[in-house]
């Protein structure tokens, strides 16, 4: 996973059947400038009222806003920046189990500093 936080992008990039493919010309299939690299910390602070509207009307909205902030605690352990330790503290308390473990996870790659 790394640092991909959804992955619909690389699937894009090494599906077989893409190779042929025609480059899209379709304005709404342009890449949303706010979400071209955006930074870790921004999407961390996103509420789910905030989730659901920026990704309305896109794939990323199928992991729901609990599995999109999992993702986001498995990059930040893959990052090995303790500057997400605090965030990671926060949901290693969260209700969700899938985002708890995560969160868990990931500060004790920053703890660790283990591969």
């Amino acid at each position: 996973m790394g640092r991909q936080i959804f992955g619909c992008d690389i699937c894009q990039d090494v599906c077989p059947w893409n190779r042929k493919a025609p480059i899209a010309a379709d304005p709404e299939l342009v890449p949303r400038t706010a979400l071209v690299n955006p930074s870790i910390e921004w999407l961390a602070s996103l509420d789910e009222s905030s989730f659901e509207r920026l990704f309305n009307g896109s794939p990323v909205r199928r992991t729901g806003f609990s599995g999109f902030r999992r993702n986001l605690a498995i990059v930040m352990g893959n990052t090995r920046l303790t500057a997400f330790a605090k965030q990671l503290r926060d949901w290693s308390h969260a209700e969700d189990a899938a985002l708890r473990s995560a969160a868990q996870w990931a500060l004790s790659k920053l703890i660790s500093g283990a591969s």
